[in-house]
């Protein structure tokens, strides 16, 4: 997941092409719904897409249906909003942190909210996260949402790591929030790892890319490239691992950047260190006798 810029559309202007195009299905019905609509994106925007404060625009059946349909077959006048997924597709999920982004997907869901259905700030690049979370993006304590990669500057920061417990060839693990409980998103970064991130494959992904480290540590932190004397060698080589993927992939919250914080916790520190540092052992020997 990460902060993204906003798109370079101009909604208000989309919204008269939209409503005056004689072509579609929606005209001239929609006609009576432009300044509801223009006024609903304005609020969106005064209140940074916060999804507990945005006010549901009402739009009556089929209208409703005819904005979700516009969604998969985009209007002319809105082509430019394809735009937003062409430049992600090599990049990070916004919503989740994955590897990709292969679609264009809802903030605010498009089935609570047909009026945002083609508002290009409620469409993210993200995965299949958005379809697995469903219709969680708010919940009833104060604060209780989920994030917004165009508003929210709190996904610039680093929120989460893997967690690792029962280390051994395989391992049990969680994700942690690494932000203060005073930080005034804390409500929205717990939210959201619940409801979004841990919705996702991430913790088996976690698992396996552990597997594969423990056999083959150079493999997967490149950095370790040598057999490290002290803790503090082997601090420096997985942060610098670490931020060469937060480099790469544009983003502190992708799975690889959590992955590699996560081996920066003291006990899987302590854990590592006398293994990768055993007497005899190549950089290329596994961290831990693997059966065969």
């Amino acid at each position: 997941m990460r902060k993204i810029s906003f798109p370079i559309f101009d909604d208000i202007a989309g919204v008269d092409a939209l409503v005056d195009n004689h072509r579609l299905g929606s005209y001239p019905g929609l006609q009576a719904f432009r300044q509801a609509l223009k006024t609903g994106y304005v609020q969106y925007d005064s209140v940074s897409g916060n999804a507990q404060a945005v006010v549901q625009v009402p739009i009556p059946d089929p209208l409703d249906k005819w904005l979700r349909k516009h969604y998969k077959d985009l209007p002319t006048s809105h082509h430019p909003i394809d735009d937003i997924r062409e430049d992600n597709l090599a990049l990070p999920c916004s919503m989740c942190g994955s590897l990709h982004a292969h679609t264009l997907d809802h903030v605010l869901p498009k089935e609570d909210h047909p009026a945002f259905a083609i508002f290009s700030k409620n469409l993210v690049p993200a995965c299949d996260c958005n379809l697995k979370r469903g219709q969680n993006y708010r919940g009833h304590a104060v604060g209780a949402r989920i994030l917004h990669p165009y508003y929210d500057a709190c996904m610039d920061e680093r929120l989460y790591a893997a967690k690792f417990s029962g280390m051994d060839a395989t391992v049990i693990v969680d994700l942690e929030i690494l932000v203060a409980l005073t930080h005034p998103d804390r409500p929205a970064i717990e939210y959201h790892l619940d409801n979004v991130i841990k919705r996702t494959g991430v913790l088996n992904w976690l698992g396996k890319q552990w597997v594969k480290f423990v056999r083959a540590p150079r493999k997967i932190v490149g950095s370790l490239n040598f057999i490290p004397t002290n803790q503090a060698e082997l601090i420096a080589a997985i942060c610098e691992h670490r931020d060469a993927r937060d480099y790469a992939q544009d983003s502190l919250n992708n799975w690889e950047s959590m992955f590699a914080q996560g081996l920066l916790d003291p006990a899987v520190i302590a854990w590592l260190f006398p293994r990768l540092s055993a007497a005899g052992r190549s950089v290329d020997d596994p961290v831990i006798a693997v059966a065969t």
